[in-house]
């Protein structure tokens, strides 16, 4: 009898010892798949995000646009986010459209046309697809997906596509991120040849997550830059100037508002009501780095000035 129990007590323990180890495989195998959702099923439409892209024209010139997505629309009771931008440094917002996302597939519907597929981040290798962009109205663009791999930005992984054809890559799609050309930009040379656009920088929010390769800075404009003799005297000290310390600005003739940017375009403190021609600025509040003064005369005259807080 003893035996017998002995026997039936060993015999239990294996099965506990079974169902013990078949449990932890169940919960490993339910993370597993929760993280690869996680990944993988991330939405692309999000108020938190920010593009900024550069646009490159003629002689060389440049400037950002700015693109940020909020507000709400129903269609046919299906419900969409606007999108916007801004091509005067924030200053005023251009309705680009309205997006809506399902299962990792976005629809787009630009100003004056119907909805189309702007992204599909189920695609596969070998894979066509149309789309549609801001700049080709209704006109249904293919697209063919020719690798997947894997690439590092700021720290993190995220999905690549190659879009092309016969071996020639003309385009980037990342997770998360979009096309490398700006949010709205899939294939815009299937329509216009030039200027060229490049997604600048990326953040959410307000963390940067991508900026465009060698580059230091996510504002860039050359646009309206004036001789220096067409330009107000501004004369700004210390700079740099270390964290704590007050940044004195003083002008030749009083500006109508002067504007105080982080590196993703992002106003941090403004003046609009300045009755002389000099002004400080506290610095103790602010995260050391790099920011932009933006001076905007009663001409209408823009200058920008670099600050950077140590």
């Amino acid at each position: 009898e003893q035996d017998a129990a002995r026997i039936i007590f060993k015999t239990l323990q294996a099965i506990l010892r079974k169902a013990i180890i078949m449990r932890k495989k169940i919960i490993i195998i339910g993370l597993v798949i929760a993280t690869s959702f996680s990944l993988f099923s991330q939405n692309f439409i999000s108020t938190e995000k920010q593009w900024n892209v550069r646009l490159n024209g003629w002689a060389s010139s440049y400037t950002t646009e700015i693109f940020k997505i909020y507000g709400d629309s129903i269609i046919d009771s299906v419900a969409y986010k606007k999108i916007w931008a801004s091509f005067d440094s924030l200053t005023s917002w251009n309705y680009q459209g309205l997006l809506r996302e399902d299962s990792n597939i976005v629809y787009y519907i630009s100003p004056n046309s119907n909805e189309g597929i702007l992204y599909d981040f189920n695609l596969e290798i070998g894979e066509t697809i149309f789309v549609k962009n801001i700049f080709c109205g209704d006109l249904e663009i293919p697209i063919t997906i020719i690798d997947i791999d894997t690439i590092e930005y700021l720290g993190v992984d995220r999905k690549r596509w190659h879009i092309g054809e016969n071996g020639y890559i003309s385009e980037y799609w990342i997770e998360d991120i979009g096309s490398l050309n700006g949010p709205l930009y899939v294939q815009y040379d299937y329509c216009i040849v030039c200027p060229v656009w490049e997604l600048l920088c990326y953040h959410k929010n307000d963390t940067l997550l991508y900026i465009y390769p060698l580059q230091t800075e996510c504002f860039q404009n050359t646009v309206g830059i004036e001789d220096e003799k067409e330009t107000d005297k501004i004369i700004l000290k210390p700079n740099p100037v270390i964290k704590g310390q007050t940044i004195t600005i003083e002008i030749k003739t009083k500006p109508l508002s002067i504007d105080l940017l982080n590196l993703s375009g992002k106003i941090i403190e403004s003046f609009s009501q300045i009755t002389e021609n000099k002004i400080s600025i506290e610095t103790s509040n602010l995260c050391k780095g790099m920011y932009l003064l933006r001076i905007q005369n009663k001409k209408n005259r823009m200058q920008t000035i670099k600050i950077l807080i140590k």
